[in-house]
């Protein structure tokens, strides 16, 4: 503003330095003061324009300091609601893997029950051909007669395929009641791991951390050696972290990682901790036994 002002005013220096000395006539200096009106009357436009384009740039600039404002709270909003999602789709990942597993469990259930009933009928085809009757069983042993008055034991594999169809059926509370009566009669078989694995996920999908985690340490200090024992450690991982307890589901899965290194369960358990930003650690080292 003041350069524009400074600029007419030399203008007006030099139009009164070059008219000054030709000044003949009144007429003349009359023409001339009119020339220095209407130029100072320029002057006053050009201020007055320079002050309303000023006015609208400092509004402007206004405006666009609230848009960026407005652009950091909704990127700041974006990037939670990302997180977020991506947290809930962690477990919903979880949770298809898990009932994935389940639905293949049931099928090669199905499949080793078929082949047990036909290798069952085909023994009682043979006993009824060589034998004119058979012992009967000691009572209160499985699959034997009840004693008079108490109920009947249930079936092994009626107990477990219903657990199974109760689980992928969404009725955690009735899956529970029958695996936990699997466990009852059959507690050391070989599926009785998975039966108390099953426990687990009924609580983990009904989001009952805390019984969810209790029935996974069960799974391990029982079964040890059982098939479920790698992923009842990755689930009791994911359920400390859902309970916020980072350092303890953390420290869950890092030893996951070292005891079954080469396990699917391991894999799972080391993308968690690449999302948490955790480095996962090294397979425990093989020793070998010298020749």
């Amino acid at each position: 503003m003041k350069k524009h002002t400074l600029l007419a005013l030399m203008i007006l220096a030099f139009v009164g330095a070059q008219v000054r000395p030709a000044l003949a006539t009144n007429k003349d200096e009359l023409q001339i003061e009119q020339q220095l009106d209407a130029l100072q009357q320029a002057v006053q436009s050009l201020q007055k324009t320079v002050d309303t384009q000023t006015a609208v740039l400092k509004t402007l600039i206004e405006q666009a300091n609230d848009n960026v404002n407005t652009m950091k709270t909704t990127v700041t909003e974006s990037q939670a609601a990302i997180q977020q999602n991506l947290a809930s789709s962690g477990n919903r990942f979880d949770n298809l893997t898990t009932q994935m597993q389940a639905l293949s469990e049931s099928l090669d259930e199905a499949k080793a029950r078929l082949s047990k009933l036909s290798e069952q009928m085909a023994q009682m085809q043979t006993i009824l051909t060589t034998l004119p009757a058979s012992s009967p069983a000691p009572a209160g042993a499985p699959g034997a007669p009840a004693a008079p008055g108490a109920p009947p034991v249930p079936d092994a594999d009626s107990l477990y395929s219903q657990g199974l169809s109760y689980y992928n059926g969404g009725q955690y509370d009735l899956s529970i009641q029958s695996f936990q009566d699997y466990l009852r009669y059959y507690k050391d078989t070989d599926r009785a791991s998975n039966a108390q694995f099953y426990i687990g996920e009924c609580y983990y999908s009904q989001q009952d951390y805390k019984h969810a985690i209790e029935a996974y340490d069960a799974c391990g200090e029982k079964y040890p050696t059982g098939n479920k024992a790698a992923a009842a450690q990755l689930k009791k991982g994911f359920s400390l972290l859902a309970m916020d307890e980072k350092t303890a589901g953390i420290r869950e899965l890092r030893s996951l990682v070292q005891r079954f290194p080469d396990s699917h369960e391991a894999d799972l358990a080391r993308q968690r901790l690449k999302k948490l930003g955790i480095a996962a650690p090294p397979a425990a080292p093989t020793h070998r036994k010298s020749s």
